[in-house]
């Protein structure tokens, strides 16, 4: 009997809660109804109609038009490459940045493809390419780039010199 009782008090209570929550939402959604007195998207009042433009992000075209152009590319930067990685072996600066900058317009890049890039157009005499070509060689963590790099800037220091006390 009492366990009885308490189970329709508790019931009574639980449609009490119920029908209470019920009657705040329903204020809630009249609030929400209302809305802002200003339009939406209308910010001229603080002033921040400038900043709408300037945080707008750019939307930025794919790399590539389809998967089939991307496996074109591919093929491209793996034969380009490997040309580059052939002409560097045999001391041909010029053909491997020729190839080299041919492989990297495909959209692909490869950190062994920078230094080698670095060190022909160092012996082209090119030191602002060769210098752009070590510092990413070693952003995209290639063991020896960051040695490459300083050996590279004592070299270039060097020739400055040499020059500086003809």
């Amino acid at each position: 009997m009492k366990k009885g009782i308490l189970l329709i008090v508790g019931l009574l209570l639980m449609v009490a809660g119920a029908v209470a929550q019920d009657s705040y939402n329903e204020n809630l959604t009249t609030v929400a109804r209302i809305g802002p007195k200003f339009p939406e998207g209308d910010r001229s009042h603080y002033g921040l109609w400038a900043k709408d433009r300037l945080l707008d992000r750019p939307v930025k075209k794919p790399k590539f038009e389809s998967p089939e152009d991307s496996l074109r590319k591919v093929a491209l930067f793996v034969h380009y490459c490997g040309k580059a990685f052939e002409y560097y072996s045999q001391k041909d600066a010029a053909n491997t940045v020729l190839y080299g900058d041919s492989a990297l317009s495909t959209g692909f890049d490869n950190r062994d493809l920078y230094l080698f890039m670095g060190y022909s157009y160092e012996a082209l005499g090119d030191d602002a390419h060769a210098n752009e070509c070590f510092k990413t060689a070693k952003k995209r963590g290639f063991p020896s780039a960051k040695f490459a790099y300083s050996e590279f800037k004592k070299r270039k220091k060097a020739r400055k010199k040499a020059a500086a006390s003809l």
